[in-house]
């Protein structure tokens, strides 16, 4: 449709004043964050093996000897353009130690110096159980800032377990890179309008901020293009009502049931029911939905995280997110770092013990998932390059009680929590997982592949090569104002980037930190 030049002009100089604002609001105040970096995370060397040395040192607290400690040094700071105050947290700081257990903490440093009594007040102020420590509430100005320092034992030694935020520790000098990986710390929270990122660099200069500011407000304008010329865009707060189903990937299931509330909290009267019965029986499902449905548009979407196959012609997908996956094996066994080749060498049979690898004296046993799965399809084709045995010949990981003649002891299971739960039971197992859930799990060891840890920084990706692109199914287009058609378009949301974000997920709609062919149709 083409305007009249009068017209023209007046939706011209309104959609630059419109982006001028817009511009305004998005880089002087700057955006809501809270950074984290882990400046220390060491063991405690206090107790020699020679036992005939003159000096015989032994860590105390309230009496109990701690052994196996480590002390850990971490920085939280308000690192963004705006104030946080404690309204904005939607759920607190929490870290999570896995596989230690926390004996005690202190504020070493902070500024404003009055966070440090909001920190430690008691009734209110930090609270720890077992490896997980969260921390309260408090306002961050920007450039705020504070410093926790953890002192730790392993679960199996630990030297007593906290409920209060007291705690005895150093003097909080910042260390160097201890010896534990920084894995072993997860932080996690949610604040509204903004976002809780490791930091891997010290303050700088925003050297592309007008440049960026450029590129947005020209995507403005080709957006109010689109709208000049009659083409609607649908906003993705817009709500519809209804009963929708979301069936697929049990790996991505809690990240878009999180997205889901989000949306039935802003949308009265919508219902939406998330499922996880594997990416593949889900995209059957829709399939199946879709051609019973009146006119093919049926009230179901599917979450799939590998891309449908070509037998499903009738579905369309988009890319939701990059889902980040690891290897993770049972703790006992004493490895936490496996090359490629030696994850196939598992697999196919030629390591059978652990002690092959540098670890314990412990049986391989290999948990994996079921043919529906598109995690096992991701693993299979980024890191076995070939297909996982099929042979099932245990039913529960601990022995052979099915096939006694097979060469791997090998059991299957239909869900990521099911997978997580049998290598966390199975001494020697080993299966794979999605990262943000198997570092919540207990008794799971995450395992470096190739030297690499999952990134969500995508610039820090480098040769991992265990993720995989998080795909959204309709049948055909859904119908306009349908509640399938308004949800798929919220899950491309600031909201909606927020969650996948708090799971170590990298959205796709994030365009400035994902490269596009990562995240291609």
């Amino acid at each position: 449709m083409t305007l009249p030049d009068t017209e023209t002009l007046l939706a011209a100089a309104g959609l630059l004043a419109t982006a001028a604002l817009w511009a305004v609001e998005r880089f002087l105040p700057g955006r809501k964050r809270i950074g984290y970096r882990v400046q220390m995370d060491t063991a405690i060397g206090m107790n020699p093996r020679d036992a005939h040395s003159l000096v015989q040192l032994r860590l105390l607290r309230r009496d109990q000897e701690i052994t196996d400690a480590t002390l850990a040094l971490l920085r939280f700071e308000n690192d963004g353009g705006k104030d946080i105050v404690r309204q904005d947290y939607q759920e607190p700081l929490t870290v999570e130690f896995t596989g230690r257990t926390v004996i005690g903490v202190e504020v070493p440093d902070a500024n404003p110096p009055d966070l440090v009594g909001m920190l430690t007040r008691n009734g209110g102020g930090l609270r720890h159980s077992g490896g997980r420590l969260v921390v309260p509430k408090v306002p961050l100005n920007k450039r705020n800032h504070f410093k926790l320092l953890v002192l730790l034992s392993a679960d199996d030694d630990s030297g007593g377990s906290g409920s209060d935020g007291g705690g005895s520790g150093g003097d909080g000098s910042n260390g160097g890179a201890g010896g534990r990986r920084s894995h072993d710390v997860v932080v996690g929270g949610f604040i509204s309008g903004g976002r809780i990122r490791r930091n891997t660099q010290r303050w700088g200069p925003r050297k592309l901020s007008l440049g960026l500011g450029g590129v947005c407000i020209i995507l403005v304008g080709l957006l109010g293009g689109l709208l000049l010329n009659g083409h609607p865009a649908t906003a993705g707060g817009e709500c519809a009502t209804g009963r929708l189903t979301v069936d697929g990937s049990s790996a991505f299931a809690p990240p878009m049931r999180e997205i889901a509330q989000q949306y039935e909290a802003r949308c009265r009267g919508a219902e939406i029911v998330v499922a996880e019965s594997g990416s593949l029986a889900g995209l059957g499902r829709l399939s199946k939905a879709g051609k019973a449905a009146p006119g093919g548009n049926p009230a179901f979407l599917a979450v799939s995280d590998v891309a449908a196959p070509s037998i499903y012609q009738e579905l369309t997908g988009r890319p939701v997110g990059i889902v980040l996956l690891g290897l993770v094996v049972n703790e006992r066994t004493g490895v936490d770092n496996l090359t490629s080749e030696q994850v196939r060498g598992i697999y196919d049979g030629r390591y059978t013990n652990w002690k092959q690898l540098g670890g314990k004296d412990l049986p391989v046993r290999i948990v994996g998932r079921d043919a529906a799965s598109g995690t096992r399809r991701a693993f299979e084709t980024s890191v076995l390059r070939g297909s996982e045995p099929g042979t099932v010949s245990s039913y529960d990981c601990s022995g052979k009680d099915r096939d006694a003649a097979a060469r791997v002891t090998r059991c299957e299971v239909n869900s990521t929590g099911s997978l997580l739960d049998a290598v966390g039971r199975v001494p020697g197992a080993i299966g794979y997982a999605e990262v943000y859930a198997a570092a919540k799990h207990p008794r799971v060891t995450g395992v470096r592949l190739n030297g690499r840890e999952p990134d969500i920084e995508w610039g820090g990706q480098r040769d991992y090569p265990f993720w995989t692109v998080e795909y959204l199914y309709a049948y055909g287009q859904p119908e306009d104002g349908s509640l399938a058609a308004k949800f798929r378009v919220f899950t491309d949301s600031d909201t909606a980037k927020n969650v996948l974000r708090k799971y170590r997920h990298v959205p796709c709609a994030d365009q400035s930190g994902v490269p596009a062919s990562a995240c291609r149709p």
